[in-house]
């Protein structure tokens, strides 16, 4: 009975983990997002759950804000800002959000969107 709830544990466990890296994006260190914030070229490692099709899709509603490319082995996404405002970057918030993604990993501390937008993009 104790291997069995043992068992039954650590799957949930794992199911929990697994879904919350379903909805996280990695960005590196503080110091490239500053200098990508500062350049207007932002590069964010996106779940593996999403598609080269899910990343084109959303992409294509903000084409006035910002241009994403997408490399499907790494899923490396580079954001290429238009105008590099404050309220352009705001508009990345939407792309995460449109790929339900509500984390935002910085050198290993996670942020929701709205935080990582106040703390590294505003």
């Amino acid at each position: 009975m104790k291997i069995l709830l043992s068992s039954l544990f650590v799957c949930l466990t794992l199911t929990v983990l697994n879904a919350q890296n379903a909805n996280t994006a990695i960005c590196g260190t503080k110091e490239s997002l500053i200098k990508g914030v500062q350049s207007g070229l932002i590069e964010l490692t996106l779940p593996e759950n999403i598609s080269k099709s899910d990343v084109e899709k959303y992409g294509s509603y903000y084409k006035n804000s910002f241009s994403i490319s997408f490399d499907e082995k790494s899923h490396l996404a580079t954001i290429k800002m238009v105008e590099n405002t404050s309220n352009n970057r705001r508009v990345i918030l939407r792309f995460l959000s449109a790929n339900q993604i509500q984390n935002v990993v910085v050198e290993d501390k996670s942020f929701l969107v709205n935080d990582f937008y106040e703390n590294f993009l505003k």
